[in-house]
């Protein structure tokens, strides 16, 4: 292969608000990389698409699309339904994948897509953003280099106004439980994902989920329909390190949004948060506080920490937000296919937090501790 890797978009319609408002400007600055087909549903948004961001192919079928010669590499990011056809057909293909999370509907699905991925001995990478970020890996080296001593526990909030009692006609399948995509997978899944990443994996956890706002008005319509997934979950539970964890997400909250980790240890704390509505730990735009005593003096306030330039691996010309992560994860990724590492999350990784959230699952229908 050449040093400019041919990638194809799965999902990559000017009207996909993810793909094209992260990964199509996230590759436009990335020289590693060159868009040379975009794939959609429809022929006609394929096309449209594919001139409005200048690209040369265009596709309605993601098999013809991950066969065509001028594509190295798939990126899947259509609604999480559709993810296991076009990464098999990106296996079956022999291409580099990278999928969004989560990898499949179930746990199952994502096993068998790492399987595949292993047997075709190409690269695969999973959107597991948040541990591209600079503020969560600059909080982990912290917690390694003893910033905090030994960890005795932590605490993390993901509060969002979404997945509550209103969604409009974009976000409503995700409020279908049988579409894979919702409160539990998306943000607790990349929030759970950033703590284990950070702090280490569950040795054992209990857990309560509840669906307690039954009906959502869709805003453009005022159509009242039901919603089938979880508004509220709470964990708890020991790390593999001793330390204990605390988990609360919650959707349709008005008030005091965002995301936060709070981290509490023998010779400090560590806060990693974010005052927004979404509540996307993966977005980034993370503002790191911290206190060590050692250093401290008299102070017991935290103090902002600066995130040394070590941690951004991308041109400047990357915008904030979320285009940022998951440019830093793809500049990583190109770095993998071309050179034959391993730094970004893989189908294996991803198989794993599959699991783990079926377990926070039966934790919490079952009312027993899981122990990992």
């Amino acid at each position: 292969m050449d040093k400019i890797i041919h990638v194809g978009v799965i999902g990559g319609s000017a009207n996909n608000q993810w793909a094209s408002s992260t990964h199509i400007p996230a590759l436009q600055q990335l020289p590693k990389f060159k868009i040379t087909a975009i794939g959609t549903t429809r022929m006609e948004s394929a096309e449209k698409s594919a001139s409005q961001f200048g690209v040369p192919l265009a596709f309605a079928d993601s098999n013809e699309l991950t066969r065509h010669p001028d594509v190295d590499m798939v990126i899947v990011s259509v609604k999480v339904p559709g993810h296991y056809d076009a990464v098999m057909a990106g296996l079956n293909a022999e291409k580099h994948v990278y999928c969004e999370w989560p990898l499949g509907l179930n746990t199952s699905q994502a096993v068998e897509m790492n399987k595949l991925a292993a047997a075709k001995k190409v690269h695969h990478a999973i959107g597991l953003q948040a541990r591209q970020s600079p503020e969560v890996n600059f909080v982990k080296d912290l917690v390694a280099e003893g910033y905090v001593g030994k960890v005795l526990s932590c605490h993390m909030k993901v509060s969002t106004t979404a997945k509550g009692g209103t969604t409009n006609e974009t976000s409503k399948y995700l409020l279908d439980n049988s579409n894979g995509a919702n409160l539990l997978t998306i943000n607790a899944g990349h929030a759970i994902d950033a703590l284990c990443y950070s702090l280490g994996d569950f040795k054992e956890l209990s857990a309560t989920i509840a669906n307690q706002i039954k009906q959502v008005k869709v805003q453009e319509t005022g159509e009242m329909i039901e919603k089938t997934t979880a508004d509220q979950i709470l964990i708890n539970g020991t790390l593999k390190s001793g330390a204990t964890a605390s988990i609360h997400v919650q959707g349709g909250v008005t008030f005091r949004t965002g995301v936060s980790l709070e981290i509490y240890g023998t010779e400090g704390t560590i806060v990693l948060s974010n005052e927004s509505t979404h509540a996307q730990f993966q977005w980034g735009d993370l503002k790191v506080e911290g206190m060590n005593i050692a250093n401290q003096g008299n102070s017991t306030s935290l103090a902002e920490l600066s995130i040394p330039d070590q941690y951004r691996w991308v041109p400047d010309t990357i915008p904030g937000g979320p285009a940022f992560n998951v440019a830093q994860a793809l500049e990583k990724f190109g770095v993998d296919i071309l050179e034959g590492t391993h730094y970004v999350p893989n189908f294996e990784d991803a198989v794993k937090l599959h699991v783990l959230l079926d377990l926070i699952q039966k934790a919490a229908d079952t009312g027993e501790r899981q122990v990992l």
